[in-house]
């Protein structure tokens, strides 16, 4: 770079080729509305560059110029261009124009300008190396998908890259291109962050530990803890204005939210150790489900804290350091509000460290219930008859209690709803409290905070909950979904891959055969394949014990043993046998969005094989 040489100015370069510096001088003597704006940003670059430099960027613009970027888009890129000279680097601004052109090409010149204008953000967050190029190339994926959805993108690219990470634009980016099904009202409204899911996807906390990040570790850990593998999952992101999610038990699975709010480093895998932890012991030492029956929604909570209590209890005398790891999570204090929220979870500190001082009555009484119930905490019914008590203890007390906000405590606790059978009223995983609450006839009234439950029969019927009828879903009824490995960007995605369960469609059959005789090749291979298979075709067994015939061959050696004085050997008989197999097929066809990809011959990958 020659910082002290004076600035080119705007002439006619006099070349015997025709170079693209040349020519967008020519173009630009010819727009007056530009000249002015381009003779600036011309004199600017000529500080920082050199004529092989300038050149290159000349052709870029040139190619703005020749898709129709319009002026706008130019003089956002000549912007762009004066404020990244300083830095005396032309490959970015080189790499910038390339992507705009595309983006234009795909989406219209508007959307390239807006992508331009969000490029000083995605800079000052990214820098000038690979994430930049990572964001250009997401943005140029979003102009072909979803080319309305680049503006309202760049309009809110500050919201958008609030997370500071590359890898979470890009799951911003394919999150909403998949939520959205094709939709494109949908896609609009997630871009433009008037959807639920896409204010949940900034809103993470960039420093938090995710589960993915430790999942690994966590099952080592707790097949060391309990010599049993633990059969880990991910629950879907949740809302920062939800309650935060707790640990869920269903079956067999453990479910893990995606990441504990507000914890970081260290400390989140700590908690996610203790969380799987007592999860796992739940699995182990328990005897589940708990049948609901009559239970009112804090007589559930109650037993699901002694539940809690006694597992760990016996948990710890297995294991003793386990009090090392659950111990820091049990904060609570001995004063404070008088609530259902605060009590139980004295309650629960006081359950878990016998030296813990606090004088409540009902803290004390349960304490003194759970004491008396030690030596037959193997039974668990234990929990339910403790929970019970103290139940009705608490609603002769007049505490309010809210079930549809309640919260397990300590967070390192699964939410409960797995110890329990809710016969039809079933809850799915992961629900929150509110979902037993309704489970067990809650009596609607004014005050949502109101435990009551009404004992009219009448009342009792009026309050129970009504399913509503949904319309069945046209793609198929969901069957189970999976965690899928992002190549491209290099991530697991968790709960990406949906599995669905569609009814066939009936269809005239000849239009298999039409497409058989189609693939004749292919046709004659599973036909090679059916006749190479011995079907319902007899064995011949040599050197039986017993059978039908006699075997010549075993004969000639036993008489030879017997000539040389050997012992012979007695298997010198012969049988056939009839080995029935039956032939299956399995028909697995692969209709990924890959087989959409054309051949030369303009017939997709699918069409072709069949």
């Amino acid at each position: 770079m020659n910082a002290a040489k004076q600035p080119a100015n705007l002439q006619v370069v006099a070349s015997a080729d025709e170079s693209a510096t040349r020519r967008l001088h020519l173009l630009m003597r010819q727009r007056e509305t530009l000249r002015s704006a381009f003779r600036t940003t011309w004199d600017e670059l000529s500080h920082h560059f050199e004529p092989n430099e300038l050149e290159a960027w000349a052709a870029v613009v040139l190619r703005l110029a020749n898709v129709n970027a319009g002026p706008a888009c130019l003089i956002a890129y000549w912007d762009v261009s004066k404020v990244s000279a300083g830095r005396e680097e032309i490959a970015p601004l080189l790499a910038a124009a390339q992507s705009v052109v595309e983006i234009c090409r795909s989406a219209g010149a508007q959307a390239a300008t807006a992508a331009l204008r969000a490029l000083p953000v995605a800079g000052r967050i990214f820098g000038s190396g690979p994430p930049l190029a990572r964001w250009w190339r997401a943005m140029e994926a979003l102009s072909r998908q979803a080319p309305e959805s680049v503006a309202p993108v760049a309009d809110r690219i500050a919201e958008i890259l609030s997370p500071g990470t590359i890898d979470a634009f890009e799951n911003f980016v394919a999150s909403g291109l998949r939520a959205a099904s094709g939709n494109k009202a949908r896609r609009i409204a997630f871009f433009s962050l008037d959807d639920d899911l896409a204010r949940r996807l900034i809103t993470r906390d960039p420093g938090a530990v995710t589960f993915l990040e430790t999942e690994v570790e966590l099952k080592m850990f707790i097949t060391a803890l309990w010599g049993r593998p633990p059969a880990l999952r991910a629950l879907p992101v949740d809302s920062n204005q939800a309650p935060q999610r707790r640990v869920s038990i269903a079956g067999p699975l453990i479910r893990m939210p995606e990441v504990f709010r507000g914890v970081r480093g260290d400390a989140a895998r700590a908690m996610f150790r203790a969380a799987a932890a007592h999860a796992q012991a739940h699995l182990v030492l328990g005897r589940y489900p708990f049948p609901v029956g009559t239970l009112k929604p804090l007589q559930i909570a109650l037993v699901n804290l002694i539940e809690d209590a006694r597992i760990e209890a016996l948990a710890m005398r297995h294991l003793p350091g386990l009090r090392r790891l659950w111990a820091p999570y049990h904060v609570a204090l001995p004063s404070g509000v008088i609530a259902a929220p605060t009590l139980l979870a004295r309650l629960a500190r006081a359950l878990f460290d016998p030296a813990h001082a606090d004088d409540d009555s009902f803290v004390t009484k349960g304490r003194a219930m759970f004491d008396i119930a030690r030596p037959r905490l193997d039974d668990p019914a234990v929990s339910r008859e403790i929970g019970m008590l103290l139940g009705n203890d608490l609603g002769q007390m007049r505490v309010q209690f809210n079930a549809k906000t309640h919260v397990v405590e300590p967070v390192y606790r699964d939410d409960g709803l797995g110890l329990w059978d809710f016969g039809e009223n079933a809850p799915l995983s992961g629900d929150i409290i509110e979902l037993p609450a309704e489970a067990v006839r809650i009596e609607q009234q004014d005050t949502s905070d109101s435990d009551s439950i009404s004992d009219e029969p009448d009342q009792q019927q009026a309050a129970l909950g009504r399913a509503r009828p949904v319309a069945p879903d046209p793609r198929g009824t969901v069957v189970a979904r999976y965690p899928e490995w992002d190549r491209e960007h290099r991530v697991e995605r968790p709960e990406w891959t949906v599995v669905r369960e569609v009814a066939a469609h009936l269809d005239d059959p000849r239009l298999v055969e039409q497409a058989l005789d189609r693939a004749a090749v292919l046709r004659n291979r599973i036909g090679q394949l059916v006749r190479g298979v011995r079907i319902g075709r007899r064995s011949r067994l040599n050197h039986q014990h017993e059978g039908h015939d006699l075997d010549l061959d075993a004969l000639l050696d036993a008489g030879i043993a017997l000539r040389t004085g050997q012992e012979p050997d007695p298997r010198v008989f012969r049988s056939s046998t009839s080995v029935h197999r039956d032939l299956s097929a399995l028909l697995l066809i692969d209709v990924s969005e890959s087989t959409r990809d054309q051949l030369g011959s303009g017939a997709t990958i699918l069409e072709w094989v069949f």
